[in-house]
C-alpha cells in the first residue's frame, strides 16, 4: 500500500468540528455518497446506501452494532429503527457526538442509540463486543487504515461481520490531483481496491462479497454543481463571500475527481468463528 499523509485523530476531529455547518448545508444528516437502484424508487439515495448496508449485516432485535465514523447519526438511526438492534456510534467530532445525540433523542431511539468520542484505531470496547460492525467512509481518513480494522475483527463476536463502504484509488493521481485530494479529504493518497481486500483479510476477515460502487459515486458527483448553486448563498452568509467562492472552487475540483478519477467499494467480510 502507498504511503500516506493524514491528519491526526485529534485534528480530523477539529476539521470537522469547524466546518459542520458547512457539510450539514450540503449533505444533511447523511455525510456519504447516495445509492441508485430500482428497489426503492422513492428513498433519498444517501438513505438507500444506508439501507444496504443494513441489509449486509444482517442483524435484528438484541444485537449490536459498532457505527466506526457514525457522522452525525442519520445511518445510525435508520438502522436502529429498521431492525431493532442497538447502535454504539463513534466519531472523532465532539460536534457529531452532540448533534447525533440530539438526532437519536428527537427519534425516540436513544435508550438503543448513544454515541461517544472514540478512536477507531484504538477503540475502547472489549473483546467480542458487537454482532457487526461498519465503517462508512472513514478508513480512507486514518493514519493506521490496518490498525483499525484489525481493532474492528477484535471487538466483533466470532463469526461477526463487518461492512466497508469507502473511496478508492483506481488509477495514477498526479500530484495536482493529490493537492486536491489532500484538501478536501484531509489525506493525500487512497487504499486501492486490492488494499482494502489485502487490509481484510491480514486482519483475519473472510470477504464475502466485494461491489465495484465507482456508478453510484460518479452519480453523486454529478449532484455536487447544482447543490452548490442551489445553497451557495447559505455559504455566503455564514462564512463570508471570499470563503464561499474558494469553497466553490474547491468543491468543482472534488466532483472532477470522484466523477472521472476515484472508485468506491461496499465490502462485506466475516471473522471465523
Amino acid at each position: 500500500m502507498a504511503e500516506h499523509d493524514a491528519l491526526t485523530p485529534d485534528e480530523v476531529g477539529e476539521f470537522y468540528d469547524d466546518r459542520g455547518w458547512l457539510w450539514e448545508i450540503f449533505m444533511g444528516q447523511n455525510l456519504h455518497i447516495g445509492y441508485w437502484d430500482d428497489k426503492s424508487p422513492g428513498v433519498d439515495p444517501k438513505d438507500r446506501l444506508t439501507d444496504v448496508m443494513v441489509e449486509r449485516v444482517g442483524i435484528g432485535p438484541g444485537q449490536r452494532l459498532l457505527d466506526v465514523g457514525c457522522g452525525r447519526g442519520r445511518p445510525a438511526i435508520r438502522l436502529a429503527k429498521s431492525t431493532g438492534a442497538s447502535v454504539k456510534g463513534i466519531t472523532v467530532s465532539a460536534d457529531q457526538v452532540e448533534g447525533a445525540t440530539r438526532e437519536a433523542e428527537a427519534a425516540g431511539v436513544a435508550e438503543r442509540v448513544d454515541f461517544e468520542r472514540a478512536d477507531a484505531m484504538a477503540l475502547p470496547f472489549g473483546d467480542a463486543t458487537f454482532d457487526a460492525v461498519w465503517a462508512m467512509e472513514c478508513v480512507m481518513y486514518l493514519t493506521d487504515r490496518q490498525k483499525a480494522i484489525e481493532e474492528m475483527q477484535r471487538v466483533l463476536v466470532p463469526g461477526g461481520v463487518l461492512v466497508l463502504s469507502d473511496y478508492a484509488e483506481t488509477m495514477p493521481l498526479s500530484p495536482e490531483w493529490r493537492d486536491v485530494l489532500a484538501e478536501s479529504f484531509t489525506v493525500d493518497a487512497l487504499p486501492t481496491p486490492q488494499d482494502y481486500l489485502r487490509m481484510l483479510t491480514s486482519a483475519g476477515f473472510t470477504v464475502q462479497h466485494d461491489e465495484d460502487a465507482g456508478y453510484h459515486l460518479r452519480r453523486s458527483a454529478a449532484r455536487i454543481d447544482r447543490t452548490v448553486e442551489e445553497n451557495y448563498h447559505k455559504v455566503v452568509s455564514k462564512g463570508g463571500a471570499e470563503f464561499a467562492a474558494e469553497f466553490k472552487a474547491m468543491i468543482g475540483k472534488v466532483a472532477q475527481l470522484e466523477r472521472d478519477l476515484l472508485g468506491y467499494r461496499i465490502i462485506t467480510a466475516l471473522k471465523s468463528a
